[in-house]
């Protein structure tokens, strides 16, 4: 079945999958936390690592700022490289101390300005800024993470995308809203945890019959 624009996409993931309900927007502190730990990591390996954090902190951005970044390593070593997230986490939650951990102080900004400071910060690339953008800020953006770039290749768009040129094909092929985008991503993400490791997987899948042309 042909597919000829990413809204298609999203309502047929959407339908066959449900709701998601990653990382509700007034719970910014475990969006802060989560981006960060699964950097170079596994869901599997993070989730309890995340769970843990919010038992000893209660994700209180004040909290993890009164701690050092040795007790940070601590708690979240189980996470992998874990001094460099500890010091990435650190920097994180200062960025917003800056703002006393106000998330409207941030409101004035244009995307453009809002990114670059987010990009800013130690230990945030290009996924994780966007992963704020959308979760944190509300703003639209398309994350264009290697389960997408694979979704999309299987899906018979074009092959080898960069995440800055399948972002910007995404970007301008859609009218989704914020909500929609956050849970488009996680859709995306949920469904390559059992279905993008492979080609032989993904042919496997009830998304192989689809194809997209934008």
């Amino acid at each position: 079945m042909e597919l000829r624009t990413v809204d298609e996409l999203y309502k047929v993931m959407s339908k066959k999958m449900g709701e998601q309900n990653w990382w509700p927007q007034n719970r910014w502190m475990e969006t802060v936390v989560g981006s960060i730990l699964i950097q170079n990591a596994s869901a599997k390996t993070v989730d309890p690592v995340i769970d843990f954090v919010g038992q000893k902190t209660g994700f209180d951005p004040r909290k993890i700022d009164s701690m050092s970044v040795e007790d940070i390593a601590e708690m979240i070593k189980s996470a992998g490289l874990y001094n460099s997230k500890a010091k990435y986490l650190k920097a994180s939650v200062s960025f917003f101390k800056n703002f006393d951990f106000n998330i409207s102080s941030f409101s004035d900004l244009n995307d453009s300005e809002l990114r670059k400071m987010i990009r800013s910060v130690d230990g945030i690339g290009n996924e994780t800024a966007d992963v704020w953008m959308l979760y944190i800020f509300g703003r639209k953006q398309f994350i264009a993470d290697s389960y997408s770039r694979r979704l999309f290749e299987y899906l018979g768009l074009g092959e080898k995308f960069t995440y800055e040129s399948l972002q910007k094909i995404i970007m301008e092929n859609n009218s989704l809203s914020v909500d929609e985008h956050r849970e488009f991503h996680a859709l995306i993400d949920e469904f390559g945890k059992v279905y993008l490791s492979s080609q032989k997987k993904y042919s496997d899948s009830w998304l192989s019959e689809y194809s997209i042309i934008l």
